[in-house]
């Protein structure tokens, strides 16, 4: 039996359609839209809560709030699935090769409470 892959939530800034070709191919991804978060005006707090109460990474762009978040997270001794960041301006081809490296490549175990950035 093969181990778990990292379960993924992407903020809602992170294109669906980065969901939506990664649940075509077996991948434990949910969108901000699937799960009825997108158009809320959440906070990055609130995203990275939602996604750490459902044992999911998330996937970002707006890196420099999460790194903040990450580091406030970890003053408060809080803990999360893991922070996964990719560049806005990342293409969508690219960057669904570039998480799925990644998903391939990391257990959950090794993304939690971490924040990483995709090669």
């Amino acid at each position: 039996m093969s181990e778990p892959r990292i379960r993924v939530y992407t903020d809602e800034d992170v294109d669906v359609r980065v969901a939506e070709q990664l649940k075509r191919l077996r991948y434990d991804v949910a969108s901000c839209r699937d799960e009825g978060n997108a158009g809320r005006r959440l906070s990055d707090d609130w995203q990275l809560g939602y996604a750490a109460e459902h044992g999911r990474a998330i996937l970002i762009h707006n890196i420099p709030h999460y790194v903040v978040l990450d580091r406030d997270w970890k003053a408060q001794g809080r803990e999360h699935a893991g922070i996964i960041c990719a560049p806005m301006r990342t293409l969508l081809g690219e960057l669904v090769r570039r998480l799925r490296r990644h998903l391939d490549a990391v257990r959950p175990a090794d993304q939690h409470n971490l924040l990483r950035f995709l090669a």
